[in-house]
């Protein structure tokens, strides 16, 4: 397996960073579960347990996969902001399940089969049994897992009963509410963008690209996103520099002044490329001293009457 970790099975396939599988846990764990659950998955990936020739491929699985899955469910702004995410995401699930082929027989027989309730925690709690067992086959484990999430929502979907909490949250909390109207998305969205921003400011590039990217999800529309989105990407091309990040740059741009052309974040986005772009072509094909002034050419103004430069 690779170290990028690319999943594109199950919610993975609508861009959809799916924690619950990465974990091995049902979509309505509650919240001592999931703790207990991620320290099993850190016990078993400690450097200490595993073997030599493992030790890295574990360390990354923990630190780009297990870590982040974690950090997300335990805490509460995280957890409601990867809900309303959640949410939106099966909405699209009902419009969208025949486009995607499900390769699970596990998940297929969720689609249609009754008592796809039980089914579904049985299942889970199976292949999540030897899920980190063979840090070979992770990724493939992780894709059956969010194929049966995909089931599983679908089913609900279907039923009107939406993303299913757990007990506890229920418990301690007042229902949740119906799929947010468009100010609280907008509210969400500027959540993302202030702390994209901020994370811009230290020059922490790639943790603004993901809040980027989720707000974007959320907002495909938001010129001020795509706007800042090209300056993360102009920020790496400082540090950096690559035909990709320029290319992604402008393109983010051309959305951002599309929806937009007078948004304040991609007005300054364009001016920056458009100095990296004067920057870059700088020496190539050019002679590197400047012409001379027309003061200091024989024939021409004042030192020019007197047939050549003053001695």
């Amino acid at each position: 397996m690779s170290l990028s970790f690319e999943i594109e099975r199950g919610l993975f396939h609508f861009d959809f960073t799916d924690h619950h599988a990465i974990l091995g846990i049902s979509l309505d764990a509650e919240p001592k579960a999931i703790r207990k659950r991620y320290l099993s998955i850190a016990r078993r990936l400690h450097p200490d347990v595993c073997k030599a020739d493992n030790r890295e491929l574990a360390q990354a699985v923990l630190s780009k996969l297990v870590n982040p899955a974690y950090a997300k469910l335990s805490n509460e702004r995280e957890l409601n902001d990867y809900g309303v995410l959640l949410r939106m995401t099966a909405k699209r699930l009902l419009q969208e399940h025949q486009s995607v082929t499900l390769q699970s027989e596990q998940a297929r027989a969720l689609m249609a089969g009754d008592g796809y309730e039980a089914q579904y925690r049985a299942a889970v709690a199976q292949l999540a049994q030897g899920q980190y067992e063979n840090l070979e086959t992770v990724a493939d484990t992780i894709s059956e897992l969010s194929e049966l999430n995909f089931a599983y929502l679908f089913r609900r979907e279907q039923q009107n009963k939406g993303w299913p909490k757990s007990k506890e949250s229920r418990a301690d909390r007042p229902a949740p509410p119906p799929p947010p109207p468009r100010s609280s998305t907008d509210a969400l969205v500027d959540k993302y963008f202030q702390r994209a921003q901020s994370l811009l400011e230290k020059n922490l590039c790639p943790q603004a690209r993901k809040e980027l990217q989720d707000a974007i999800k959320l907002d495909p529309n938001s010129s001020r996103c795509h706007g800042l989105m090209a300056l993360v990407y102009v920020k790496q091309q400082e540090k950096q520099p690559s035909s990709l990040n320029l290319r992604m740059a402008n393109n983010h741009l051309t959305k951002a002044l599309k929806l937009d052309p007078k948004d304040p974040t991609a007005l300054e986005a364009r001016k920056q490329i458009t100095h990296i772009m004067a920057r870059s072509g700088e020496g190539k094909g050019k002679p590197k001293t400047k012409p001379p002034k027309k003061s200091d050419r024989g024939g021409g103004g004042l030192f020019g009457l007197f047939g050549g430069k003053k001695k």
